[in-house]
C-alpha cells in the first residue's frame, strides 16, 4: 500500500513539473527586433467609381521592442492630384507608436480641376513614406486606385486584368546627381504562350538606362518569360552629367507579340555635394615658436550643386597642441561660394625646433575635405640675439688674448 501512495505521488509531481514547463514554454514571448516599423494600406487596391474620392485606411504598426515617432509624407502620386494624410480631421505629418501597438490613420486624395466633378477613369498609384525620426529606418505602403464608370463598380465581374504588366514597389528614388539609381521592375505574362520581351525606355536627354536580369551583371535589351510567371528586371538609371536638381521622369516599356506592358519611373536628385579647403596661393606651410600663436587663412569652397550645410572644423595637430578655428562652424554653403576660416596654432610650451605636421578637416552634411600644413617651430628671437652676443664677447675676449701674447 505504501509503495503505490509512493508511486502515485512521483507520478503527481512530474505531471506537475511536466505541466508547469508547458505552461511556461507556452507563455515564453516571442523574441521582438529591436526596432521595425510597418506601413500598408489596410486594401491596398480599390476600385472606386468617378463620382467618389479616395479614402484608404493607413496603418501604421511597431514590431520592436522601442517606442518609435514616426514621419509620414506622400512620396508618390498623381502629377495632378493632392494627397494628405489625416485624423479626425487634422492633417497628419508624424504619429507616436508605442511598442507592439499600431496607429490607424486615413489617406485621402482626390483629382483637381474635375470636370463636373467626376474623377477621371484610370488607374492610379500612390506611395507614402515612413520613416522614424532618425532616419534610420523607413518602409513605404503603396495602394493602387482604378476609377471605374459609374454603375460599373461592383457589378459581380472582377476587372479585366491586362495580359502584360509591369510593377514595382519603388517607383520613386531620390540621391546625389552624381549618383546611379536602379530600380526592381516585375514584368508579368499572365498569358497562356511564352513570350520574348524587348526592352526599352524614353528618358531625358543625355540620361542613360540599361537593363539587366535580377542578381546578375550582364546587361540585356531583351529577356523570355514564360506563360503565367513573372521575372524581375533591374533597370539602372544613370543621370546626364549636368542634370538640374529636381524631379525626372522616364518611361519604361515591354514589348511582346502578347502584349505591351509600361511602368513611369521618377529620380529625384538632390544635386552634386563637394567641398574642398584651399589657402591662399597655395601656401601650406608657416612658422611658429613654441608657446605662441601663429595665423594662416584656408579657405573653404562649395564646388557641387547642392548646399552644404552645418560644416564643421576638426583638428589632428601633436600632443598638447592647439588648433582653433574662426568661425567654428558654418551654418550653409552655397554651390559655388567661398567663405574664408581663420586657423591658429598654438605650438605645445615643451615643442622642440623643427616641422611638424597640422591636418584640418572641414566636415559639411555630405561632404568633406581636409588639409595639411607644415609648421616649422624655430627658437624665439631673443635666445637668437643672447647666442650672438655670446659669439661676439668671444671673439673679442680672443683677440685681447692673442694682442697680450704677441706684446710678450
Amino acid at each position: 500500500m505504501k509503495m503505490r501512495f509512493f508511486a502515485l505521488s512521483v507520478v503527481a509531481l512530474l505531471g506537475i513539473g511536466l505541466g508547469t514547463v508547458v505552461l511556461e514554454a507556452a507563455e515564453e514571448p516571442v523574441q521582438k527586433p529591436d526596432r521595425e516599423i510597418v506601413a500598408a494600406f489596410e486594401y491596398p487596391g480599390k476600385v472606386i467609381e468617378e463620382t467618389d474620392r479616395v479614402s484608404l485606411e493607413l496603418i501604421i504598426k511597431n514590431n520592436g521592442r522601442k517606442d518609435e515617432t514616426v514621419f509620414l509624407t506622400v512620396e508618390g502620386k498623381p502629377a495632378n492630384w493632392d494627397a494628405k494624410i489625416e485624423k479626425y480631421g487634422n492633417v497628419i505629418t508624424g504619429v507616436f507608436v508605442p511598442s507592439g501597438e499600431q496607429k490607424t490613420l486615413t489617406f485621402s486624395a482626390d483629382e483637381q480641376d474635375k470636370k463636373d466633378g467626376k474623377l477621371t477613369q484610370g488607374e492610379y498609384s500612390f506611395q507614402v513614406k515612413a520613416s522614424t525620426a532618425d532616419v534610420k529606418i523607413a518602409t513605404t505602403a503603396a495602394a493602387k486606385i482604378t476609377v471605374a464608370e459609374k454603375g460599373k463598380k461592383g457589378a459581380g465581374e472582377e476587372e479585366k486584368q491586362k495580359p502584360v504588366r509591369m510593377t514595382t514597389s519603388y517607383p520613386v528614388l531620390r540621391g546625389a546627381s552624381d549618383s546611379e539609381f536602379e530600380f526592381s521592375v516585375d514584368i508579368h505574362n499572365d498569358t497562356e504562350k511564352d513570350g520574348m520581351f524587348s526592352l526599352r525606355a524614353e528618358k531625358p536627354k543625355g540620361w542613360e538606362v540599361s537593363f539587366k536580369p535580377a542578381y546578375e551583371n550582364k546587361y540585356i535589351g531583351s529577356l523570355q518569360i514564360k506563360s503565367n510567371l513573372s521575372q524581375s528586371v533591374d533597370v539602372k538609371v544613370t543621370p546626364a552629367p549636368r542634370a538640374e536638381v529636381g524631379e525626372h521622369k522616364m518611361q519604361v516599356f515591354a514589348e511582346s507579340p502578347q502584349g505591351d506592358a509600361e511602368i513611369e519611373l521618377k529620380v529625384i536628385l538632390t544635386g552634386t555635394h563637394k567641398i574642398t579647403c584651399r589657402t591662399l596661393k597655395g601656401i601650406l606651410s608657416l612658422t611658429a615658436q613654441k608657446g605662441k600663436t601663429a595665423n594662416i587663412s584656408m579657405y573653404v569652397i562649395n564646388e557641387g550643386s547642392a548646399p552644404q550645410k552645418g560644416i564643421s572644423f576638426t583638428s589632428f595637430k601633436p600632443e598638447n597642441w592647439e588648433v582653433k578655428f574662426d568661425p567654428e562652424k558654418m551654418e550653409v554653403l552655397e554651390p559655388s561660394d567661398m567663405k574664408q576660416v581663420e586657423v591658429t596654432i598654438t605650438p605645445a610650451n615643451e615643442a622642440l625646433v623643427g616641422d611638424y605636421s597640422i591636418a584640418a578637416s572641414a566636415q559639411g552634411e555630405n561632404a568633406s575635405d581636409d588639409i595639411e600644413f607644415r609648421v616649422t617651430v624655430r627658437a624665439a628671437s631673443t635666445w637668437g640675439w643672447i647666442g650672438v652676443g655670446i659669439i661676439i664677447a668671444v671673439i673679442v675676449g680672443m683677440s685681447i688674448t692673442f694682442r697680450r701674447l704677441g706684446r710678450r
